[in-house]
């Protein structure tokens, strides 16, 4: 993980010099694994996080804020009793192991000061919050672990604080820890990034592969089969960067995945081995950076998936009624030959009996006046045959109608819950998620988000604005109310409008100003419109255009749907947007 025990002792030096000599006023505890204490340091607040959770344990400021629970967990509460008040003496860790401890002054219940102590220990799945009195007895912990857990090293209240077992690992600072490497190196088979990690006292992968990369090291290639010269590019490379963290102090960072601007990693130096990166002024500022876009696009991520699987099964819903409607409607579309039956049984009824299987008459509604075979109960008389008959016809014609009608609702239901679809895989935000989970609830397929029993507001929409190459304004609506505002509010008569031809998208307007559109303008709006929708992965989409005017929403239409009449196709290739203008 990133942090490591090299970043430990960095973030530790840049608390102490923000927090010491502040008094905390404040202490919540989120969950299970997260507390956060609020001090006033300098004349400001400053917010300290910490959480032991195993993917994330890691210590800083935040400006985040954050929702308290409504009743104050145990470990909490004796936070509260024994740090509330106290004045932070200072942060320090035990060499470049991560483990960082807070050591505050407070008064105790006799009116003396006594010494507390808040260690966190960053360690993956062993991680822990633990609190310990002047003589380094635990008073409690955020995590209790037995010796059924660890036979070692128990944490419990009452027991005495003990460190957890030091790695045999050499300090990255003492100049002999380089002629170690040069003695390993050579009958070591590992790859010499997992050579470093090894050996190296507060290293974690991001900055043994940050070190191979340096120097020029092929990834893959074993620290046996390094060069001399290569041991020393590697060892010099160290060096330098120890030196240069002492004296120019850290360098925070966070770098992203090429293409995607998705976080992969932060530390307190500089990772060249990646192309996209994003510094800050403090430690705190790129951590609390780094997790909060990871959080937010898994949460959001969550979300587009909760969301997703909800309009998914009011979809499958749709298309089995949709199946079941069709069926009556072929099964019932020929409602009329019951009414004909049961008119030519009245008409012949002289001539037929009970008993009788079938009859066959003249049809006198045929031209040719040909005759026709009409299968009868023969447990029936004529009249109740033809009874019958008429009730046949009329429930036909009732479930005919009625699956005519319903197959139209429904094909409509349909296209506007793929349209639905469609914005929640392309949503790339949670307000856009939001606004897309708000319109369900309005339309009854979702219950109304709730936050603390109040609920939530409608987000502010607002369709994406790109300037042509040849100066027009292009509008993309990217939910159905965005599109719906797009066309029916912000665009003029005059404005084109435009749409993949059958498929569900977003509504695109060009802004014509009351000029002519050029063709160059036309077509870079149609490839907007083909990548907004769901063709995107297509070579070629039919787009329909037509001016604002000739676009009009049904009564009683959903979000999004609407109709439109003298309309042109043009065919385009999906392009995304190179530029965007903000509102």
């Amino acid at each position: 993980m990133p942090f490591d025990g090299i970043f430990a002792k960095y973030i530790a030096k840049e608390l102490d010099s923000i927090l010491k000599g502040g008094r905390i006023s404040k202490i919540h505890q989120l969950d299970k694994e997260a507390v956060v204490i609020q001090v006033r340091a300098n004349g400001e607040n400053h917010r300290l996080f910490l959480t032991s959770n195993a993917a994330s344990s890691r210590i800083h400021l935040t400006e985040k804020q954050f929702e308290n629970p409504d009743t104050p967990p145990v470990f909490c509460m004796l936070l509260r009793k024994h740090l509330m008040g106290g004045i932070i003496k200072g942060f320090y860790t035990n060499g470049l192991e991560r483990i960082i401890t807070m050591e505050a002054e407070v008064m105790d219940e006799l009116g003396d000061l006594s010494s507390k102590k808040l260690v966190i220990e960053v360690m993956g799945r062993h991680s822990n919050i633990i609190l310990l009195n002047s003589s380094d007895k635990i008073i409690d912990s955020i995590k209790h672990v037995g010796f059924e857990v660890n036979r070692v090293r128990e944490v419990l209240p009452a027991r005495t604080y003990i460190l957890p077992p030091a790695q045999e690992k050499l300090d990255p600072t003492d100049s002999r820890t380089f002629d170690a490497l040069r003695r390993e190196a050579p009958s070591c088979g590992r790859k010499t990034e997992s050579f470093l990690l090894d050996r190296l006292k507060g290293f974690s992968p991001t900055l043994c592969r940050e070190l191979v990369y340096r120097v020029g090291i092929d990834d893959t290639k074993p620290a046996s089969e390094l060069t001399v010269q290569e041991t020393e590019r590697l060892i010099n490379e160290i060096e330098k960067m120890m030196v240069s963290l002492e004296t120019n102090g850290p360098t925070p960072v966070i770098v992203y995945e090429e293409g995607t601007n998705k976080p992969v990693d932060y530390h307190c130096v500089t990772l060249k081995q990646y192309n996209s990166a994003e510094s800050f002024t403090l430690l705190s500022q790129a951590i609390d950076s780094f997790f909060s876009q990871k959080y937010s696009r898994e949460f959001n991520n969550q979300r587009a998936r909760d969301l997703k699987s909800l309009v998914e099964k009011h979809l499958e819903k749709c298309e089995k009624r949709l199946d079941i409607n069709l069926n009556t409607y072929e099964e019932s579309k020929d409602y009329e030959k019951y009414r004909l039956f049961g008119e030519l049984i009245t008409a012949n009824i002289y001539a037929l009996s009970k008993g009788m299987e079938k009859a066959l008459v003249v049809n006198y509604y045929d031209p040719d006046g040909q005759s026709i075979e009409i299968p009868l109960d023969k447990n029936k008389s004529p009249q109740e045959n033809a009874k019958n008959y008429f009730k046949k016809y009329n429930k036909a014609k009732t479930a005919f109608v009625y699956s005519g009608k319903e197959i139209e609702a429904l094909k409509q239901e349909i296209a506007y819950l793929e349209s639905v679809l469609y914005a929640i895989e392309n949503a790339e935000n949670t307000t856009q998620l939001n606004e897309i989970r708000l319109e369900l609830y309005e339309q009854g397929y979702a219950k109304q988000p709730m936050t603390k029993g109040k609920k939530v507001a409608p987000s502010p929409v607002a369709p994406l604005k790109i300037v042509s190459s040849d100066g027009f304004e292009i509008l993309i609506g990217r939910s159905n109310k965005e599109n719906d505002k797009l066309t029916l509010k912000m665009a003029r008569h005059e404005d084109i409008w435009l749409h993949t031809k059958n498929v569900p998208g977003s509504h695109v307007v060009i802004r014509t100003e009351g000029k002519e559109v050029p063709p160059n303008t036309l077509l870079e709006a149609a490839q907007y419109a083909a990548w907004f929708s769901k063709a995107r992965n297509t070579s070629k989409i039919e787009v329909d255009y037509t001016f604002v005017r000739n676009v009009k929403k049904p009564s009683g239409a959903k979000p999004g749907m609407v109709i439109y009449t003298n309309y042109n196709t043009i065919v385009a290739s999906p392009k995304a947007p190179e530029s965007e203008i903000s509102d």
